[in-house]
Formats: structure tokens, sequence, C-alpha cells
């Protein structure tokens, strides 16, 4: 039987505005990340009969759940596997800096190399089974229901690599923006499912006054993202 898993990136955090390379480093929601989290709740609300919450037990990831939790009031359920990949010697990092001082660093990364990894960090294929298997494992516990899972952009985006039958080293086609909403039907039992909507985020639109940076807005014909389906 198939779950909805809801997937929730965090809100966006101070590090998000300062492009670091956060991971497993707890960073603060921004002062616009605090609003967005009020704007994901409330269409979860609206438009979601959520029986759930997940969570990553990291700080940006639980602020945004409390936000949801305290409007449907479900307990949160922490799981630490639902953090984001380990960026090891890395963490902490601006990207700017990392292009500067190690660019072969980069250029690795960007090589689409499934067993690349952070020095001392998480490597990709290591990742990417955490994410499936944690997913699995709450999709297979709530056959039938609903399920809003707070986490981060890389778990989500590797996630749907997955469901889309595709390499992981395609994720970035599958990045969300903070504070999005992204829909799977999933049968954990079959290992397969399909995306209903990724990285919806036309809740955000009224906060474009007082955006960071405009390209964490979709433009409003792009709020909600519908692909074909994947079997």
């Amino acid at each position: 039987m198939e779950s909805l898993l809801l997937l929730v990136r965090h809100a966006e955090t101070e590090d998000n505005v300062e492009m670091r390379l956060s991971g497993w480093t707890d960073s603060l929601l921004s002062p616009r990340g605090e609003r967005q989290t009020a704007a994901v709740a409330e269409q979860i609300v609206r438009a979601h009969p959520v029986t759930t919450i997940y969570s990553s037990p990291l700080i940006r990831a639980r602020r945004t759940a409390d936000a949801i939790a305290r409007r449907i009031h479900r307990p949160i359920l922490l799981r630490e596997d639902l953090r984001e990949m380990y960026f090891g010697e890395f963490e902490g990092w601006p990207l700017q800096q990392i292009e500067r001082l190690h660019p072969e660093f980069l250029a690795t990364e960007f090589a689409l190399d499934r067993e690349f990894m952070w020095p001392s960090g998480e490597s990709r294929s290591g990742f990417a089974g955490r994410v499936r298997t944690v997913l699995d494992a709450i999709a297979a516990r709530h056959a039938g229901e609903s399920v809003a899972v707070v986490t981060h952009g890389g778990v989500i985006s590797y996630f749907l690599t997955m469901v889309a039958r595709r390499s992981v080293t395609a994720w970035r086609d599958y990045q969300v923006p903070n504070a999005s909403l992204s829909e799977v039907l999933w049968n954990a039992s079959l290992g397969r499912g399909t995306i209903v909507r990724q990285g919806a985020n036309g809740h955000l639109l009224p906060l474009q006054d007082i955006a960071s940076s405009p390209d964490q807005i979709a433009r409003p014909d792009s709020a909600i993202t519908d692909l074909p389906a994947t079997v």
C-alpha cells in the first residue's frame, strides 16, 4: 500500500544566506526563514491531512517542524538518519572559499562520481543508502497514511532521483527551495512510487517583499511543479 510522503525542506537559514555547507552543523533560521515556517505550516493545514510528523533533529528542521506541529497538534518524531549529508572537514565552509582554496573537490563533486566523498565526510552512495532506508521505513510504518517529513535539501533531492529511477548523480535536477513541499506516493514494499509535486513553494509568494534573495521564490506559474508519473 502506498504512503503519501510530504517532504518539507527546512526554512531558510543564516548559512543558506551565506552559502555555507551546513551538513550536520546547526544553523539558525534567518529572519525570513522564521516567516517561512508559518507559511509552510499554514499550507499543510490547508491542503494536507497529515497524521504524523517526522523531523531531522537539526535545529533548522526542528524549528520548521515545530511550526507545523503547533498547527496540527501532533508530536514530532525525530530521526537522526534524516540529517543532511555530512561534509566532513568542509562543514561550515563558504562555497566561495572552497572554490578558491580547494577547487579540486568541487571539480570532483561536479564530475558525477557516485562514490564521491568529502574529506572525512559521507560518501554519495552511503548518503543515498541512508536516505532510501529511512524513507522506506517511514513509508512502511505508515502505509496508507499522509506523513510530513521535515528534512534537508540533499535528502529530498536524492530521494526524488530514486523515485524517478535515475542515478543519484542527477540530484541537481531535483533540487528544491527552502520551505518547499514535495509530494511522493511511495510503496515501500515494492520499492517504487510517483513524484506528485516537486519543490512547490507558491505559499511563499506573499513573502516576496521581505525576500533576501529573489531566486528562492518560484515564479507564479511554477509554484506547483507537476512531474510525469514514474513507476
